[in-house]
């Protein structure tokens, strides 16, 4: 439930007396002078008594409630009237609240890791019950935490200089002499390949009840109805930062040709849809070694680890070099265009589809501080074409105001109008955003035929 302070509470019970001198009045104090967030209560108030309000209001502060107002609606108006034609391309970005409804049920970043927490300590290692106390004890909730000090650990274990140079920048009071720093440098313990070790197989461990939590996870509604959208609308690339395999499942069982852009898998198609997995996926692995990385038929590794899950391997032997694989697994970090040099082709396209787009649909996706490779190619791609528009399905209304104004801040002469919102579960709006432009499209065919009809 939404929750509002006791003076707009007040105000908005005094109200709905039917007074429109006084609703203009409380919605003066709350918008203009307190800033104050809006309960969607307003709404029906504001829509009853607009014209009076709108006579009783200057006219730019009329305007300011409006806008206000006018965003306490879950779906923007814009896209009742959405258009998607057959020669525009449409560029899907998922995130994980695509994945959160039943039945997929994964939950998103933030409350995963609790989960896989509290089934570690089911299995007795004292390792592991070290890792959970820890990562209790500090407040760690992010299971994309845990994955960044999996790859930054084996990276600074095989690049000792790279501690030293941390050491340097983040040791202030240190640094600040530099003389002291440069007689202490020889004090600096060096990476102990062991206790590296010993992570790495705890936190595997951990990743491997990620990969068992997310495997047995089904489509939902959501990914259902972007299937559909695919189908119609052959111009159509997914990206999402997931793991989780919901959307590949979806495609398949619908008979879609999907281009995954990793090496050995098979040859992009014209005919097929790019599904761009760029944080990696939980039937992919990845050879420490050589860089090779391997994708396995999603659905055969479904069954099996359904019928028998000690059968699933998790890590195995490459065949290439003899070295170790890994699910391939990256965390939002910078890093990984040095760690994995494998996918880089594969990030390249997802850039380029990203540019292209006539329309981005964000679903899901929070477009949260660390994700900066995605957050600054979609920026620039929204500055670079000035037509581009974002359509952004989230559960969060507050999502698209923040992002309309870092675009404005950041892009010159940006548009709001250019990021529409639809605030509310995938699997509940976006079925019915892209049934309108379905319906809009099938609209326009029709009258298309009637004009070619001829005159008897």
């Amino acid at each position: 439930m939404q929750r509002i302070s006791p003076r707009q509470k007040r105000l908005l019970e005094r109200a709905r007396s039917g007074d429109p001198d006084y609703l203009a009045q409380a919605l003066y104090q709350l918008v203009i002078d307190l800033d104050e967030p809006l309960s969607d209560e307003w709404m029906p108030l504001f829509s009853e008594n607009r014209d009076l309000i709108e006579e009783i209001l200057p006219e730019e502060l009329f305007f300011q409630i409006e806008k206000r107002i006018a965003s306490l609606s879950p779906i923007d108006k814009e896209l009742e009237n959405l258009h998607i034609n057959d020669n525009e391309t449409v560029c899907f970005l998922l995130g994980a609240g695509a994945s959160a409804p039943a039945p997929s049920s994964i939950p998103t970043v933030m409350n995963l890791l609790p989960e896989l927490l509290a089934r570690a300590r089911k299995i007795g290692r004292d390792d592991i019950d070290k890792l959970a106390d820890w990562c209790e004890e500090h407040s760690i909730q992010n299971i994309e935490d845990l994955l960044t000090a999996a790859y930054v650990s084996n990276f600074a274990a095989k690049n000792v200089r790279v501690t030293e140079l941390l050491d340097y920048f983040l040791f202030k009071s240190e640094r600040d002499d530099e003389s002291r720093f440069r007689t202490r440098r020889h004090s600096i313990p060096k990476v102990d390949s062991a206790s590296i070790a010993l992570l790495q197989d705890t936190l595997q461990v951990l990743f491997g009840l990620l990969t068992g939590r997310m495997i047995p996870a089904e489509p939902n509604k959501g990914h259902e109805a972007i299937v559909e959208f695919v189908k119609r609308n052959p111009k159509t690339s997914i990206i999402t930062t997931n793991y989780d395999g919901c959307i590949d499942e979806a495609l398949s069982k619908q008979d879609v040709v999907t281009n995954t852009f990793i090496e050995h898998s098979v040859e992009p198609s014209d005919a097929g849809t790019d599904l761009i997995k760029i944080h990696g996926s939980i039937n992919w692995t990845y050879c420490d070694s050589c860089h090779d990385v391997r994708e396995f038929d999603l659905l055969e590794q479904k069954k099996a680890f359904s019928s028998d899950s000690f059968s699933y391997a998790v890590i195995g032997i490459c065949r290439n070099c003899g070295g170790q694989r890994r699910p391939l697994l990256i965390p939002p970090i910078g890093l990984k265009f040095i760690m994995f040099p494998s996918l880089i082709s594969l990030w390249n396209a997802a850039r380029e589809r990203i540019e292209r787009a006539s329309y981005i649909i964000v679903v899901g996706y929070s477009f949260s501080d660390a994700d900066t490779y995605i957050n600054k190619i979609v920026e620039r791609s929204m500055s670079i074409n000035s037509q581009q528009k974002i359509i952004v399905c989230d559960p969060n209304p507050g999502l698209v105001d923040g992002l309309r104004k870092k675009y404005q801040a950041r892009i010159e002469g940006f548009d709001e109008r250019r990021i529409l919102k639809a605030a509310g579960s995938a699997d509940e709006l976006l079925p019915k955003i892209l049934k309108m432009g379905k319906v809009a499209k099938a609209t326009r065919k029709k009258s298309a035929n009637k004009k070619i009809q001829p005159t008897p």
